[in-house]
Formats: structure tokens, sequence, C-alpha cells
């Protein structure tokens, strides 16, 4: 009897331990899921706050281009027209683009271009460089060549000679200059994270427009890069608050029109996007449509 009722204490004893080993592997489990689902809405938090905090503000828009839509420039490897020529409409051409500009998968161009035709009430800018820099020069309508260009060119005769220069081209329709600001709180962002979108209606069809503000050309408001050199923005430079810089947008689509509204958008790579109503009341060049009244 005795011996009975020892085996049945024991047995008791054994399953009184398993259940407190269950109880705490159990319990352990719990608590790292409640540390693991706490590091998770701290990360969500933190994604959410970097999200919220890294955004650009815009402080200024000024009209720096108004040409008609249908502008177009064809530029020439020699004077009078030889060579290769090379066809531009409405937009920003560098790299790849200026070599290639109707994207046929055919180069049209070199940089050896030496003149240009550029259609009547329209204008270009030439730079001498393939990223928008290296100097420039502005063209209006009409046929010139290097030797019309050297005496306007910034700096004057492009630096020293303006033949086989042209590396760049914009041609011009409706383009803006912005002025922006990162926000306070906001965590240092490179500038190739950062690019505008538009949107309107042209002709009775939805128009889009948008670019890389490191593609379409920016820099500091002085015109230096942030290593202080004078210089535009590349990939590598970073943004941090207090720097006021500006950035140039070519409208290529869309061909605003007095009494519009246009939708702007300011979008930064993992971080926020910014919605302005730009009221385009005049469009007279120098105009801020920002405060547009």
């Amino acid at each position: 009897m005795r011996s009975d009722s020892g085996s049945i204490g024991i047995g008791a004893m054994i399953v009184f331990i398993a259940l407190i080993l269950v109880a705490a592997v159990a319990s352990t489990i719990i608590i790292k899921t409640i540390e693991d689902l706490q590091q998770f809405g701290e990360d969500t938090s933190g994604d959410i706050r970097q999200e919220l905090s890294n955004k650009v503000v815009l402080e200024s828009a000024y009209i720096t281009a108004n040409f008609p839509s249908t502008c177009e420039a064809t530029l020439y490897e020699h004077y009078a027209s030889g060579g290769w020529a090379a066809t531009y409409t409405i937009g920003d051409y560098a790299g790849d683009d200026f070599l290639d500009p109707d994207n046929d998968g055919v180069d049209e161009a070199t940089h050896l271009g030496t003149s240009i035709q550029v259609d009547e009430g329209c204008r270009v800018i030439l730079y001498g460089d393939s990223d928008f820099g290296g100097g420039f020069v502005i063209v209006e309508g009409g046929f010139s060549d290097e030797n019309d260009w050297g005496p306007n060119a910034n700096p004057v005769n492009c630096g020293g000679s303006c033949d086989n220069w042209v590396s760049s081209i914009k041609v011009l329709s409706f383009d803006l200059e912005l002025h922006m600001k990162l926000t306070a709180g906001s965590k240092p962002i490179y500038a190739s994270d950062i690019l505008w979108s538009a949107s309107c209606e042209t002709g009775g069809f939805a128009g889009y427009d948008s670019e890389g503000i490191v593609y379409g050309g920016s820099s500091l408001l002085d015109g230096t890069n942030t290593a202080g050199v004078e210089a535009d923005f590349d990939e590598t430079d970073v943004i941090e608050v207090g720097m006021n810089f500006k950035a140039q947008a070519t409208f290529k689509n869309c061909s605003p029109s007095s009494g519009t509204n246009i939708p702007f958008f300011i979008h930064v790579d993992g971080g926020a996007t910014t919605y302005h109503v730009l009221s385009l009341r005049q469009t007279e060049m120098g105009t801020n449509i920002l405060f547009d009244p």
C-alpha cells in the first residue's frame, strides 16, 4: 500500500515538474514574441517618422522661359548646315539623349557640333559639358554658328574656343527655376533622390512631366555645389537642413497658359512628397507663380 502511494506521489511530481517546464518554455516564447512585436513597431514607427520628416519644401517658382511647345532646333556638324544633323524638340538632352535625340538606337550627333538652326520665336541653351555644365551660350531663333556663339558665351569664347564645343542642349518651352529647402528635422538627402512632377491638360489631353533635379540642373542658390565649387549638383552631393538650393524644371509635355493651375509635386525617394498648386495668372518671365496673386 505504501509502495503504491509512493509511486503515485512520484508520478504526480513528475507531471508537476513537466507542467512547470512547459509553462517556462511557453512564457519564454510569449516574452520573445512581445519583444519582437515591440521592436517591429519601433522600426515601423521610425520608418514612418523618416518618411514624414525627409521632405523638401518649395519656396519659390520663377518663370524662366515661356516659348511655343512646338519649338525645335537642329544642330549640325559643319558650317552652313553640313555633315551630320540632329534635331531636338522641347526638353533637356545630355549624355545618350544628346547623341541620339530621337531614341532610335542610332546616334545622330557627336560632340562636334558647330552650327545650329533654331525655330523663330524659340530659344535654346548650348552647354560645353555633357551634364549641362562647362559654360553655356543662349541662342535665339534663326541660324548661328560657333563664331556667333563666342562673344555671347559664358565664359566668353567658351573659355577658349567654341570650336566643337557643344555636348548638351536644352530646347526651352515652359521652364521654372525652383527654390527649395529641406524641412526642419530632415536627415541629409542625396540630391539624386529628389525629383519633381507636374500634371496638366494640354489640347484636351492629360499631360505629365517629371525629372530628377540632378539631371535637369541644380545647385545651391549661389551656383555652387555642396563642396563650394561653382558647379551643378551630381549624384554625390548631399543636401542638409539649412541649405537653400535651386533646380531647373523644363516642361516637355505640358504647355500651361495664363489662368491655369498646375498641380506640382516634389518627391524624395524614401521620404515624403509635398504638393503645391501653382496658379498661373501671368506668364511674364521672372514671375514667381508660387505667390502669383
